[in-house]
């Protein structure tokens, strides 16, 4: 049997989901929570909505196919990596679906009724991070951009008070993880 290494990435993000989702459970973020959306200005704007909207479903389609293009015109094929995103981004949505369920954690303003109307945890913000853990693995030299866009996700969905700190921070871990621990599942290190 073969010798397993340690991933400190891995580590550190299970560590990071895990803290966030227990101080979630237990109501341990309601405080921080709270003073941070009363401290932030409202700012509902036709520019943040629009800014927002790079973490819409829609948004998340059209960079899976740029995705699934570049590889057909470098490749010929769609390559394990990008396949790894596409799953990860399913899976992830999914868990999302389900934790907000589970939660049920209003939002600190009104936004849609159904799963959609519950806080925690953020979808916007799980799709921008999923699209910054897959476009920084990918493209390296462009990840402090990739997670620029990411943390910008989450500071809109704060800025116009449609999740709570502990909403946005949670995806921007949970997403990281899920796409790495997934990747190392199906053999770790792409081409």
């Amino acid at each position: 049997m073969g010798k397993t290494k340690f991933d400190a990435r891995l580590t550190a993000l299970t560590a990071g989901v895990f803290t966030v989702l227990v101080l979630q459970a237990a109501g341990l973020l309601r405080g921080i929570n709270e003073w941070v959306n009363s401290t932030l200005p409202l700012i509902d704007t036709p520019l943040m909505n629009f800014l927002t909207w790079f973490g819409d479903d829609a948004f998340l389609l059209l960079f899976a196919a740029f995705a699934v293009l570049a590889d057909w015109k470098q490749k010929g094929r769609v390559s394990l990596s990008t396949l790894v995103f596409i799953l990860a981004a399913a899976v992830g949505l999914a868990a999302v679906g389900a934790l907000k369920l589970t939660f049920a954690e209003p939002r600190p303003r009104f936004y849609e009724v159904g799963v959609g109307g519950y806080a925690f945890p953020s979808g916007h913000t799980f799709r921008a991070a999923i699209i910054a853990a897959y476009g920084s693995d990918r493209w390296k030299k462009y990840a402090p951009a990739f997670w620029a866009y990411a943390v910008g996700i989450a500071l809109t969905r704060l800025l116009l008070h449609y999740h709570w700190l502990g909403d946005v921070l949670f995806s921007l871990l949970f997403a990281p993880w899920l796409y790495h621990l997934l990747k190392l599942l199906f053999g770790g290190k792409f081409e």
